[in-house]
């Protein structure tokens, strides 16, 4: 679920820098099964559990409001996120007792703010990878944007058995994808993010799934890294409306 996967690796990035160790959940070798179907059977199935194609084409841009939780830190907030075609993204969380943190791209840049990294620019495989997560129609160019996947498996995320897919895009660490083996839906997707101080190891998984204007969109993504647990809570997402494209400029120092 690309749409909310951006929202989170800033926060991510930035608060693994003060973090305390913490055990996280640890995926399991895939286990292979018989008559598994084609990665793009899988990939099929999963954009027509999104909502299909059309309506996927149809959104023009999203807006999202919700609120985070950092374990065990004990840190709340609240984050908005604007997001918009050719690769256009902005985000805004503000932590109680740590501050704002935005991060931006607006297609060709990218960007990040906040009290741990600063105010600078990314570049080399770190833009890549920006570039990569914030294809506005990610879902629906999957095969374009990882010309390398494969089918590893079954695996349980949970309770449900899903298709793991590992999927390999020149220049950045590969993706981990898991989706339901009933619905169709993505439950898991695990990332290396790319950052300064070093990479990242980020489990997403992607709960409480509703329709919104036709697309099923998860609404707690609850996320795992080496040091933390933060889940991601949205209360609201609207689609279509303008968006400033002011924000997606890298705002000046």
């Amino acid at each position: 679920m690309k749409r909310n996967i951006v929202i989170l690796f800033a926060i991510v990035l930035s608060i693994a820098s003060v973090a305390q160790a913490q055990k996280t959940e640890t995926a399991k070798p895939a286990a292979p099964a018989q008559n598994l179907p084609t990665v793009k059977q899988v990939l099929d199935k999963y954009v027509k559990a999104v909502g299909g194609r059309a309506a996927i084409e149809k959104i023009k841009s999203r807006t999202l409001t919700g609120t985070v939780e950092i374990t065990p830190m004990n840190l709340k907030g609240t984050f908005e996120a604007y997001n918009a075609p050719e690769g256009k993204s902005y985000s805004k969380t503000v932590l109680t007792g740590v501050g704002e943190l935005l991060e931006g791209t607006d297609g060709k840049t990218a960007w990040v703010v906040n009290p741990f990294q600063g105010n600078r620019e990314k570049t080399g495989a770190e833009l890549t990878q920006s570039r990569l997560i914030n294809d506005f129609y990610r879902d629906l160019n999957l095969e374009k944007l990882f010309p390398k996947m494969e089918l590893k498996g079954i695996e349980k995320v949970g309770e449900k058995d899903a298709y793991v897919i590992t999927a390999t895009a020149e220049g950045v660490p590969s993706e981990t994808w898991y989706f339901d083996t009933k619905s169709g839906l993505m439950l898991r997707s695990d990332v290396t993010a790319i950052a300064p101080e070093g990479n990242q190891p980020i489990s997403f998984f992607f709960e409480d799934y509703r329709s919104v204007d036709g697309l099923m969109v998860a609404h707690r993504i609850r996320n795992q890294t080496p040091s933390f647990v933060m889940t991601m809570t949205v209360g609201e997402i609207k689609h279509g409306l303008p968006v400033d494209e002011t924000k997606f400029a890298r705002p000046k120092q």
